[in-house]
Formats: C-alpha cells, structure tokens, sequence
C-alpha cells in the first residue's frame, strides 16, 4: 500500500510515489513525567530527516535508537517516545501518519499490519 508502504519495497512500483512530511518526536520520562522534543538535526543528516519522515519502518527504528541513546546517555529507564507526524501523498493536503497516543519504544518491527500507522483519510 502506497500511504503504509507495508510491502512496498516489494514492489516493482517503488517509483510511483511523491511523498513529503515532517515528524516531531516527544521523549518522556516516565518517572518525572517530564518530556522534552526532539531536534532531529542532532541525530540525523537532513537526507536522513526527510526519509524518515515519510516512511513508518524508518520512524519506527529512529524512535528506538533515540531510546536506546536516552538511556544511555540520560539513564532515563523505559522513555516514552511519540511522534506527531504528517505525511502528504502524491500532492495532497498532508495528514497524520502515526497515531500520536503509541509509545514507538515499545512496538516491535515485524511483517504484520502495523496498527500505529494510521489509514489514509483517518
């Protein structure tokens, strides 16, 4: 499917989409309750930013490293990680991607239906 792209790559239509977007991730710890948003240019080169900010399984791997490197470097345990993200899709007006309510640090990547992804028109 072209807005999931679950099984895109797949596909011998990879080149048949126009996509853009942005996604801004909320960390938070879940002991003091505070949270802090993300600037992704500290981790990402901005070829990076904007693939991962159209595709799910890049966001999804982006949120889990950004777990990882808080609990490393912050000794936060079990940080939430959220994203608002919005997508548009072969020129249309852009809309949510990712259901913002999901903690991405506890979703594990697999080949069934991602249900954190939303449908188009959602």
């Amino acid at each position: 499917m072209l807005w999931t792209e679950e099984g895109y790559r797949f596909s011998w239509r990879v080149m048949l989409v126009e996509k853009s977007g942005n996604a801004i991730f909320t960390l938070k710890d879940p002991k003091t309750n505070r949270q802090t948003e993300i600037t992704n240019s500290r981790y990402l080169t901005p070829f990076q930013e904007k693939q991962m900010s159209i595709q799910p399984d890049f966001i999804l791997q982006y949120a889990h490293y950004l777990k990882y490197e808080y609990q490393r470097t912050h000794g936060i345990e079990n940080p939430i990680i959220t994203v608002d993200a919005h997508v548009a899709l072969n020129g249309k007006v852009s809309q949510r991607f990712i259901d913002p309510n999901v903690n991405l640090a506890e979703i594990k990547d697999d080949f069934f239906p991602k249900k954190w992804i939303l449908t188009y028109g959602e």
